[in-house]
């Protein structure tokens, strides 16, 4: 083992999303299982309310969250999907003329 040296990676910034899932009547065990297969999916939380699930999803780009969203828009036992784009803390949504993240245009 070298001591003194870091093993530098290269960092790419990620984009998180949260996604709302609401199973059919009665599939929710199959939904779950479905969703564990769906790569991008970080975690998955159920819920109970309005929504089955609570999805956290993470992707290098907004690109690459829309196909994970279609993904599981096609389970067969998936209702409805909603999506909430998650910018950083450091992003103050009330000076987006000051922040250039591309989140910020909503």
């Amino acid at each position: 083992m070298k001591r003194g040296f870091l093993q530098l990676q290269e960092v790419r910034p990620m984009v998180l999303a949260i996604s709302l899932i609401k199973s059919l009547p009665d599939q929710e065990k199959a939904t779950y299982h479905a969703l564990k297969e769906v790569p991008g999916i970080r975690n998955i939380y159920h819920t109970f309310g309005e929504h089955d699930f609570l999805l956290i999803l993470e992707a290098e780009n907004a690109n690459d969250i829309e196909r994970i969203q279609n993904r599981i828009a096609e389970i067969g036992a998936v209702g409805d999907v909603k999506r909430i784009l998650v910018g950083s803390t450091g992003m103050n949504p009330w000076h987006c003329s000051e922040n250039k993240n591309a989140l910020c245009t909503a």
